[in-house]
């Protein structure tokens, strides 16, 4: 693997005021018969960042081609497009829609349907979650509605975790060694703890996504999954705002409200985690060239955190 020649920290060094002195940590007296101390040097040295992590450490960005460049721009045409329909023809959505939410609302199995919808949708790379909680908002009252949708979100976030954790295990390290994006959210969400998890789950990143990273304790992850439960039913909220029923003042002011949070919530734990991420980036990369060392030299497709950085 080529890599970029780059000058290693200089760990292990004796502590300040420490009684070791540096004949301690001479190796001269260790070598066989025809070594030499560079040899011994070289077969204990850290491996180099490769071309890859050195620009990832150091925030280098390869240029979008063309066609990805195009991809964006289509997805972020498609979403304002979306956003400007949804404000302006919200009645019209809601009365063509009509038929479908009255049979839902009228039939006993109706509420199993978003249901399943959400469980199929929390595997990534689905998505559209939050069309089905503006679904849920036009068809129930407000009670039956936040039910519907915490019963199917946290169901499916229940079996992406479990299926990630015991049936993707190989895939997801593989992943994790392919993708620095990956695998430092990935590493990042392992060394935090509770709160680190509950903030990325608050943040803009896709719950489902995160989930899928996560190497925690079920109940760690269960308890970060219920508290963050607010910002998924906001969307609940303006599709039951949406009705023609509830299409008054202090609903409008109770929906802006919410938006209002849920925005200030979600990009103040979005800044949040990527200042965590590029804090924990030096940590992550020397993790994966230690790892390296421990391999021969031979590229890991996982960090392991218990690998002491020395």
């Amino acid at each position: 693997m080529s890599t970029i020649l780059a000058p290693n920290p200089m760990y292990g060094r004796p502590p300040h005021n420490s009684k070791l002195s540096l004949s301690t940590f001479d190796v001269s007296s260790k070598l066989k018969d025809g070594e030499s101390v560079d040899q011994d040097r070289n077969i204990s040295r850290t491996p180099n960042p490769t071309p890859e992590e050195y620009n990832f450490l150091h925030g280098i960005k390869p240029e979008r081609t063309t066609a990805q460049k195009i991809k964006l721009y289509a997805i972020l045409g498609v979403l304002i497009a979306l956003s400007t329909v949804l404000s302006f023809e919200n009645k019209k959505i809601v009365n063509g829609m009509k038929p479908a939410t009255d049979w839902l609302r009228d039939h006993t199995v109706g509420p199993l349907i978003p249901i399943a919808i959400l469980i199929i949708i929390s595997f990534p790379p689905l998505f559209g979650q939050e069309l089905v909680a503006t679904l849920i908002g036009i068809t129930w009252d407000l009670p039956a509605a936040f039910a519907i949708f915490t019963t199917g979100t946290l169901l499916g976030e229940i079996a992406n975790f479990f299926t990630f954790k015991y049936a993707c295990t190989a895939r997801g390290k593989k992943l994790e060694g392919k993708n620095l994006n990956y695998g430092l959210l990935a590493y990042v969400s392992r060394t935090g703890g509770f709160w680190v998890i509950l903030i990325i789950r608050y943040s803009i990143i896709p719950s489902h996504y995160a989930t899928s990273v996560f190497s925690t304790p079920f109940w760690v992850f269960l308890g970060a999954a219920i508290l963050s439960l607010p910002t998924q039913l906001v969307t609940v909220y303006v599709g039951y705002a949406m009705q023609p029923a509830h299409d008054n003042l202090n609903t409008k002011v109770i929906e802006n409200v919410f938006l209002a949070l849920w925005i200030v919530a979600t990009v103040g734990a979005y800044i949040w985690i990527k200042r965590r991420l590029r804090d924990a980036t030096p940590d992550f990369i020397h993790a994966r060239r230690k790892a390296r060392q421990v391999n021969g030299g031979v590229s890991s497709h996982y960090v392991d955190i218990s690998l002491p950085a020395v």
